[in-house]
């Protein structure tokens, strides 16, 4: 196979890893009181998302080797998380136990744009990357396992290092090094941005998005966005239910949501808040989706949605709708293994 090719499955099976972690669980829960705002490390203006990753956390906690070999059963994943760690490592010289944490952040448009066009055309995301890193190793590592140098070069005195795409057109992504043991990796624009940011030349992110998650507690994931209009145009004006046509125009009203993973022992807990533009579309969403997750229980067949239907907990306060789910790590692996059985 490919070295660049390997590079890539590599880091798709580690979003992998991060999302499906993410996906089982679902949503939950209000904020508490709002921490101090910080400035994000060089996040650029431009960015209408942000979240954090415990990298470190994760890939350490026991609970979460154990949901992988769940997950990645009947895959071509490796079945272990210590076996996925150690394929990254042999095929690109990544020892993914160096990152501590992550920052993400981008365009939440561009997302959705580039779902409807060519692969990696229109974006704008990054993710500043923490932990033991050393630009000349780190280099050098991917360069000796894909079997060739990166193209380089200087900006604002930092070096730019692009990894060539599949296709030869443009870039898959670019990295730098602003400061030691940290690493920006993204699309060119944003990479170049963070760096401005970091020299001066730009501002660093603010704003709704950014106050919204300086709000989030500390957590092993957290994220805010803006939710993007083409998203909220697919929602449907209506549904018919039985006799009766459900509005669902409120819901056009979401201007922006926050989602936040904690653990504690063994119970997984994900809370998800939905900020709508005004107080009337928020009551209306949210008795929509109480009395949807209460039918919900008698109206469907399958165990394993009635079991997550059981769990979600809805309120609303103000302009604003949270979800809330608590699940253990037990009934976490009874759903997974369900599901796997069911999708045989």
């Amino acid at each position: 196979m490919n070295q660049i090719v390997k590079y890539r499955n590599c880091l798709i099976m580690l979003v992998i890893l991060l999302a499906s972690i993410v996906s089982l669980v679902g949503c939950t829960g209000a904020p508490s009181t709002p921490p101090p705002a910080q400035t994000p490390l060089s996040v650029p203006q431009k960015a209408d998302l942000i979240g954090e990753i415990e990298l470190a956390k994760i890939i350490d906690d026991e609970d979460f080797a154990e949901l992988y070999q769940y997950a990645a059963q009947d895959t071509t994943l490796p079945q272990t998380l210590d076996a996925a760690l150690e394929k990254v490592e042999h095929e690109t010289g990544i020892n993914l136990r160096d990152f501590d944490t992550a920052v993400v952040f981008g365009e939440a448009a561009t997302f959705i744009e580039s779902t409807e066009s060519s692969p990696g055309s229109h974006q704008y995301w990054g993710a500043l990357v923490e932990g033991k890193l050393n630009e000349n190793t780190f280099i050098s590592n991917i360069e000796g396992k894909i079997g060739k140098e990166l193209p380089g070069s200087s900006y604002q005195n930092y070096t730019i290092y692009v990894l060539p795409s599949l296709e030869g057109q443009g870039e898959a992504f670019s990295i730098a090094f602003p400061t030691e043991e940290q690493m920006v990796i993204g699309t060119t624009l944003a990479v170049k941005d963070v760096i401005d940011v970091k020299v001066g030349r730009q501002e660093p992110m603010s704003g709704a998005v950014y106050n919204l998650y300086s709000q989030l507690d500390d957590a092993l994931i957290k994220l805010a966005s803006t939710v993007p209009g083409p998203l909220l145009e697919r929602i449907p004006a209506e549904i018919p239910i039985g006799p009766l046509t459900l509005s669902l125009l409120c819901f056009r009203d979401i201007e922006y949501t926050t989602l936040t993973l904690t653990k504690s022992d063994a119970i997984i807990n994900a809370q998800a808040r939905l900020v709508f533009t005004n107080e009337d579309s928020a009551s209306d969403s949210g008795k929509l989706l109480w009395t949807g997750s209460k039918a919900g229980k008698y109206a469907v067949s399958d165990p394993n949605i009635k079991t997550l239907l059981s769990k979600i907990h809805i309120s609303q306060r103000d302009s604003s709708v949270f979800l809330t789910l608590a699940m253990t790590i037990s009934e976490i692996e009874q759903l997974i293994s369900a599901t796997s059985q069911e999708a045989k």
